[in-house]
């Protein structure tokens, strides 16, 4: 199945917390900013965590399930990131393209689940190939 961090969308969403990183560090020490920084942190370095962790499992349902969980994660992260553009000014244009690049990493987790779950549908439905005996009565003639 490969390495984990070989998954473009695992490449993408350790990138929005490298954006993410870089966007905190530019902000005030105040209160406010250091709980949305720590509480952003969180939040995106889940999502990685959350596909790394699930793809170390390699079966199907448990696999899907830490993907499902991994926009769960990244949904949080674009709320912390609109409540900075909320109370930081001039946030937006520093948020902005986080925010897509985290959208962007939560359409290709939703492809790949149904994805997955479309294989492991097809895998179910498969009947194993056999061969089947028909014996023939010929006795009736």
């Amino acid at each position: 199945m490969g390495d984990y961090s070989e998954l473009l969308f695992y490449q993408k969403a350790r990138q929005v917390v490298i954006e993410i990183d870089t966007l905190a560090k530019s902000w005030p020490k105040s209160m406010q900013a250091q709980e949305i920084s720590r509480q952003l942190f969180r939040s995106s370095t889940s999502v990685g965590a959350n596909i790394a962790e699930g793809h170390g499992i390699h079966e199907g349902t448990e696999y899907i399930h830490y993907l499902i969980i991994a926009p769960g994660s990244a949904n949080e992260t674009d709320h912390w990131l609109r409540t900075a553009i909320d109370i930081r000014p001039g946030t937006k244009e520093k948020a902005q393209p986080i925010i897509e690049l985290n959208s962007e990493v939560c359409r290709m987790l939703t492809a790949s689940i149904n994805t997955l779950k479309a294989k492991r549908n097809e895998q179910k439905v498969r009947e194993e190939s056999s061969s089947y005996n028909i014996e023939i009565d010929s006795s009736d003639d």
